[in-house]
């Protein structure tokens, strides 16, 4: 097995507001469970453990480290680390012991909770700067989705009838049990008219608010500020939030892409292929002849 650790020093996490709208406190980090620290090349553990992190240490409210790479599963990684291809560090599978909405926590662009207590399973190299790809998601202990869990808070008022506000007779010392029936029956329907009426409402809201993200991730997509999988996920996470995902995407830059900066326009069928792929299909002949300069840049990505 071949190692290589790099004596270059990343922040796993600070106390900031990341993409997902909620922040993680470095003093609730419980260090001493991030083990073993491991990480993934881009979050992606089907393809294996990518970096060990050493040299952990917390400083000013961050946790820094500094990743020892296998290059017997990613040959080339460290250079390009190294170099700065993959700049970043991005702590995923993060399993949060204790969470508040408290506004005393709260920083401006905040639109989910503040982590208090929590600690990674992972923290993997990426290389955009801020979770734009990651998919950093909160789990509990028993690795339960918490933004996928019941709300258990049930507020008990909301599900109260009152008798004066739907109408219900007053009913004597005298009334008949046959009053008394009919007194419910009125009550049950009329009930029931308001509960079909407040779903109403609830669904035509939830057709509006996913209208709303759908477009806005749209015109992202077309803009080049998010991946695909960014896309998705953002999408699941803010889908009755379009307000608080319009701030988020509002903030990403528009991003140029290869083709955007090219003088000679590549075809589409070469667009999105991996050198290897071009290579095993006979067409990097053709891309390094007609357009040297996609070719160069697919051959940097090497």
């Amino acid at each position: 097995m071949a190692f290589k650790k790099i004596e270059k020093e990343f922040c796993l996490s600070d106390d900031s507001v990341n993409v997902y709208g909620y922040r993680l406190l470095t003093s609730g980090l419980q260090l001493e469970r991030f083990t073993p620290p491991i990480g993934f090349l881009m979050h992606d553990r089907d393809k294996g453990v990518a970096v060990r992190w050493e040299d952990l240490q917390i400083r000013d409210g961050c946790l820094y480290g500094k990743p020892c790479v296998n290059e017997t599963l990613f040959p080339g990684l460290a250079q390009q680390v190294e170099d700065g291809f993959y700049a970043a560090a991005s702590v995923g599978h993060i399993v949060a012991l204790k969470m508040t909405d408290d506004p005393v926590y709260q920083l401006e662009g905040q639109t989910g909770p503040t982590v208090l207590e929590w600690f990674p399973r992972e923290c993997s190299i990426v290389d955009i700067p801020g979770n734009y790809n990651a998919i950093a998601r909160l789990y509990d202990e028993a690795d339960n989705l918490l933004h996928d869990l019941t709300d258990k808070r049930f507020n008990m008022d909301k599900k109260t009838i009152e008798v004066e506000a739907l109408g219900l007779p007053n009913l004597s010392a005298e009334a008949s049990a046959e009053d008394v029936r009919n007194a419910i029956s009125d009550l049950v329907a009329k009930a029931a008219r308001t509960d079909t009426a407040e779903q109403a409402l609830a669904d035509l809201k939830a057709t509006v608010a996913k209208e709303k993200v759908e477009a806005l991730i749209a015109s992202a997509l077309a803009d080049h500020r998010l991946t695909a999988e960014a896309a998705e996920a953002l999408k699941k996470d803010y889908a009755e939030n379009p307000e608080g995902l319009k701030a988020l995407l509002d903030k990403m830059p528009v991003q140029q892409t290869i083709a955007d900066r090219l003088e000679t326009k590549v075809p589409e069928k070469y667009l999105g292929k991996t050198w290897q792929e071009l290579y095993a299909s006979g067409e990097l002949e053709d891309v390094k002849k007609n357009y040297p300069d996609y070719y160069r840049h697919l051959k940097e990505r090497c």
